[in-house]
């Protein structure tokens, strides 16, 4: 094989290579938007992903802060508990100790309660349709943001409503559609193909197409018209 062959198979593969690679990218572009062909869809992922984002890195820098400033609090309580000990005031340690485990158990007591909360959120949002797994999450928090407790202990809405009932009504809240999934409409004005029409009782035979009146002879039920 000459050089000038050479040379021309070298460009004949590299064209080859160049088309192989463009249908593949063609391809890969094709699948990219077959995946994401409903635009509304693709909108309220990116605004649920944006949100979702957002409240993640607000939650972590609330909690490192929380956990931060309990450690300082806890170094302080024991440094002050032990210079009480060291200078025979133990009436007064043991009341900071007595103090300190009283305040434990009511963290363990709000953190149960809030678990039981979120149990009875949890359960009334598991009847509802959800676009994703993200809507379900946002949901939950907002829910529990605007959530109190009464005297009994009990957890309602700000409003005084029930958690049923304020779930209720935030899934059928305009602003929060975008978190569930689109029902299905079967199109208005469409009629029951399987309701029985009268419209032939109200025709006389001269009046009817003759399929119609095939149909008619066909159930014996020609002797009940008019011609």
């Amino acid at each position: 094989m000459s050089e000038e062959d050479n040379k021309i198979e070298e460009s004949v593969d590299e064209t080859t290579e160049t088309k192989t690679f463009e249908q593949e990218s063609i391809e890969e572009t094709s699948s990219t938007d077959e995946e994401n062909n409903d635009p509304v869809e693709q909108a309220v992922n990116d605004r649920l992903t944006k949100m979702k984002s957002n409240m993640d890195r607000m939650v972590k820098e609330r909690d490192e802060a929380l956990k931060k400033a309990a450690e300082i609090e806890q170094a302080q309580k024991q440094s002050e508990i032990k210079r009480l000990e060291e200078e025979g005031k133990l009436t007064e340690a043991l009341e900071m100790k007595l103090a300190e485990s009283e305040a434990k158990l009511k963290v363990f007591q709000e953190e149960n309660t809030k678990l039981n909360r979120d149990n009875v959120v949890n359960s009334q949002l598991a009847i509802l349709e959800f676009r994703n797994e993200r809507s379900r999450q946002m949901a939950q928090r907002d829910i529990v943001e605007q959530l109190v407790q009464n005297e009994n202990g009990s957890w309602l809405h700000k409003t005084g409503s029930s958690i049923k009932d304020f779930i209720e009504s935030y899934s059928k809240n305009e602003d929060n559609s975008f978190l569930f999934r689109v029902k299905a409409n079967s199109g208005a004005g469409k009629t029951n193909p399987s309701a029985p029409s009268n419209t032939d009782e109200k025709k006389s035979l001269s009046q009817m197409s003759t399929d119609e009146v095939l149909t008619l002879a066909a159930k014996g039920q020609l002797g009940s018209f008019n011609y």
